[in-house]
């Protein structure tokens, strides 16, 4: 970085960096740089606890998440690990929507954080976060500013303030880099493996104080940046004056403020609201590597972090540092070009060797000592994509930057730390087989009805639906929500494990310590907060899924909702959901008979109401009509003892004077199905609409559509509807049968295909012709057939004329 600026002006601020790194003459502070999941910053970090002998390690992080360090130093513990960071706004401190907040912050091999405090426990040092608590960021930091921005997932560590600067575009500018990664793995990552810790320190605050100059104080300030400075340096000054030997382990873009706070001198304690278990909390949790990358919408990540976490490895394991780079990427080449063949994809050992050529001599142009992820990446485009880059021919980049990139997951080693659901949810799986490790994606086919364990599967996985933990996707299988393939005997599901399960089952820590009692607990929440009865029985069928039978204050709930629901159609829904229950009680071996007493409830509110909903307006008409269809069809069966009722309302409607015509068509069929000697009322009823002005009769398509879904049977008995149906249509100009064809294709659509081919019979005796021909003779469109009959009748009349002459 020499030649960027030049001499002079690298001087000043490389002068001031290091007064940065050693402004305390006594050198009893160290304040070391870092950017987060950095290798080369965990490896000069690593050497700069060794030569400078701290007695205390103060690190970024928020310090009331201290008592978990055991827990992500603990020998089980396996990396990507996190610290998920919940609060729920109840006080409205943050703001007046009090809405519930949540961040992590991920661990990796290569995060300088994890190495301080695995470097603190390896050498018996202590080791403690010092940054204010996540509630506190959140109350100092302005809307949609650092944690409070509408990302859909936040990360405590942020530092992407380093690759969006005006300096950072500069040096690019400068030197001709095409990327920030690029730039910080040539500059740092493989050259900053050359220096000294004292040097790297001295280069990483350079960076980082000409990168801070770019932002304003009030930027700083709204984002939580000098809130959150003014504690640390606070928590550093306090243990200075304990007499303790310093090293605090910042994000970079802090080191200045935090050496302005010292320097100033007298600074007071950041006063912290009092805050209880219920509202805010740490816990750790697993990560993975995907969630973990900055391709993934990790701001603060780096790419590939399998990849910088295996150099973090190798030099643990005292790799050359003048090497570690080139035999790296040179596995990884290796390793992309076998899995490319797996693929299919013809990848030759000249193809390799040509990769590597181009690597070795792209590194020595660019004035970079060994091959990093660029240089890789540009010998795999050169050498194993053929012609025209597309994105098939780009499989084997696409391929290197997965295996890069990585599909662990982390494990939480120490359980006793582990939030309840969290551990619940692991021994299920456990239990049941199922790959709760892998990020991964795994199918899986649950027979419903063979085993125990199918059935048992599936209720673990609605379970986990319920509670929205991302796990499961039903990709086949019965919908019973909305009536959907009941048939169905199987379920196809697909699931895999994401920081989003750990981090939705501790959301719903405080509702219960197993899965089962969390779902009860959110459910019986849902109940208590329903209103409508189409709700509550959304939320039985939920409970029905996950093999949770209701309580006695659920079915009290229950039956306070549906006495109290004034909806016609809310209630016409529940009675449609707890019928389905009642149906596959048996089935799914659930036991629970309550559904009939709500499918009796849900009955005598439909039937009192029903007069009223005989005139109904054309947009419910047809759902009222189905209303009435479904509780026809109980009433036929498990609800019996309603059938004289319902059939005295449905007398009631057909005497009313107002009646929309699809609704009297509809009460006329169910009337008729009753009772089959109603079909003449049924056909004076159509009489009526055909005897009618043109309004009138155009009413009669909706009447035929009510009744044709009601009981479709009645146009089958003998022609006398068909005839009917016959002079409706052919009785309008053309603009009014445009006008009720949807209502008549409509209407003909409730018929199978097999009753459809008897209509067709029928009517093609009416008008002599054929049944096939209606059924599958050519199209023949409207306004070239009236052209043809007008060109018929002139030519007639003039043949006719030529005779007489």
């Amino acid at each position: 970085m020499e030649g960027i600026f030049g001499n002079g002006r690298l001087a000043e601020i490389a002068g001031a960096a290091g007064e940065l790194l050693r402004y305390d003459p006594d050198g009893k502070l160290l304040l070391f740089p870092v950017r987060h999941h950095s290798p080369v910053c965990a490896f000069q970090l690593r050497r700069a606890i060794e030569e400078f002998s701290p007695t205390v390690i103060l690190i970024e992080g928020p310090e009331n998440a201290n008592d978990l360090i055991p827990v992500l130093t603990d020998e089980l513990t396996r990396l990507p690990a996190a610290i998920y960071y919940f609060y729920k706004d109840k006080k409205k401190l943050v703001s007046p929507d009090a809405e519930d907040y949540k961040c992590y912050y991920p661990f990796l091999e290569s995060s300088p954080e994890y190495n301080a405090l695995a470097e603190g426990k390896a050498r018996g040092i202590p080791a403690r976060f010092i940054d204010l608590p996540y509630c506190e960021i959140l109350i100092n930091t302005v809307s949609s500013k650092g944690l409070r921005t509408d990302a859909e997932k936040h990360s405590y560590t942020d530092d992407t303030r380093l690759a969006r600067s005006q300096f950072y575009k500069r040096l690019c500018e400068k030197t001709g880099i095409r990327s920030f990664d690029e730039f910080w793995e040539k500059y740092f990552e493989i050259e900053g493996l050359k220096l000294s810790a004292e040097d790297f320190c001295k280069m990483m605050h350079t960076y980082c104080v000409l990168t801070r100059n770019d932002e304003s104080k009030t930027e700083l300030e709204a984002d939580g940046t000098l809130a959150r400075e003014r504690h640390m340096a606070y928590r550093i000054q306090e243990a200075l004056d304990s007499g303790e030997k310093v090293l605090a382990v910042t994000g970079g873009l802090h080191s200045l403020g935090l050496a302005q706070v010292l320097k100033a001198g007298k600074i007071k304690p950041f006063k912290l609201h009092k805050m209880t278990a219920d509202i805010q909390g740490a816990f750790p949790t697993a990560y993975s590597y995907q969630a973990a990358d900055a391709l993934h919408g990790y701001a603060s990540g780096m790419n590939c972090p399998a990849f910088y976490d295996g150099i973090t490895a190798r030099l643990k394991n005292g790799d050359d540092e003048a090497e570690v780079y080139n035999n790296a990427t040179l596995e990884l080449l290796i390793a992309t070009a076998k899995e490319s063949s797996k693929r299919d994809i013809p990848v030759s050992i000249a193809d390799v060797t040509s990769a590597k050529s181009v690597m070795t001599g792209l590194a020595a142009l660019r004035n970079v000592s060994q091959c990093g992820l660029a240089e890789l990446s540009d010998g795999i485009t050169s050498a194993f994509i053929k012609g025209e880059k597309t994105m098939s021919s780009a499989m084997p980049l696409t391929i290197m930057r997965t295996l890069a990139t990585g599909d662990g997951v982390g494990h939480i080693g120490d359980k006793s730390h582990v939030p309840p659901l969290v551990a619940d949810f692991e021994k299920i799986c456990e239990q049941y087989k199922l790959k709760y490790t892998s990020v991964i994606p795994q199918d899986i086919d649950l027979p419903l009805f063979t085993g125990e364990k199918g059935i048992a599967v599936s209720r673990f996985f609605h379970r986990l639906n319920y509670l929205h933990t991302g796990f499961a996707k039903l990709v086949k299988g019965p919908d019973l929500h909305h009536g959907r393939d009941r048939s169905r005997v199987h379920e196809q599901w697909n699931y895999r494990r994401t920081p989003q399960v750990d981090a939705s089952l501790i959301d719903h820590t405080t509702d219960g310590f197993t899965i089962e009692e969390a779902c009860a607990n959110v459910a019986a929440r849902s109940f208590a907060e329903s209103g409508r009865c189409d709700d509550a029985a959304q939320t039985a069928i939920s409970c029905f899924e996950m093999g949770i039978p209701l309580t006695e204050s659920q079915t009290a709930e229950l039956d306070s909702i549906v006495a109290n629901d004034g909806d016609f159609f809310s209630i016409g829904e529940g009675l449609r959901c707890f019928g389905r229950l009642y149906d596959l009680r048996k089935l799914y071996n659930f036991e629970d008979e309550s559904s009939l007493a709500y499918m009796n409830s849900c009955m005598g509110k439909l039937i009192s109401a029903l007069p009223m909903m005989t005139n109904s307006p054309d947009d419910v008409a047809d759902d009222v009509v189905d209303i009435m269809r479904l509780m026809f069809s109980l009433t036929g069966g498990v609800l019996a003892d309603w059938r004289d009722t319902l059939e005295d309302a449905l007398l009631t409607m057909s005497v009313t004077d107002e009646k929309h015509p699809a609704v009297y068509g509809a009460v006329m069929g169910l009337l008729y199905a009753i009772e089959a000697d109603r079909r003449g009322d049924a056909e004076n009823a159509m009489r009526g609409y055909l005897s009618g002005s043109a309004e009138v009769r155009k009413k009669g398509a909706d009447y035929l559509r009510g009744l044709f879904r009601t009981a479709g049977d009645i146009v089958l008995a003998d022609d006398s509807f068909l005839k009917m149906t016959d002079e409706l249509m052919t009785g309008f100009e053309t603009a009014d049968f445009m006008e009720i064809l949807p209502s008549m294709r409509l209407a003909f659509s409730y018929f199978t295909p097999s009753e459809i081919h008897d209509i067709a019979r029928a009517a093609a005796d009416i008008h002599g012709g054929k049944a096939d021909d209606l059924l599958s003779g050519d199209v023949i469109d409207e306004g070239l057939y009236g052209f043809g009959k007008m060109l018929d009748s002139l030519i007639t009349a003039q043949l006719s004329g030529g005779e007489q002459k």
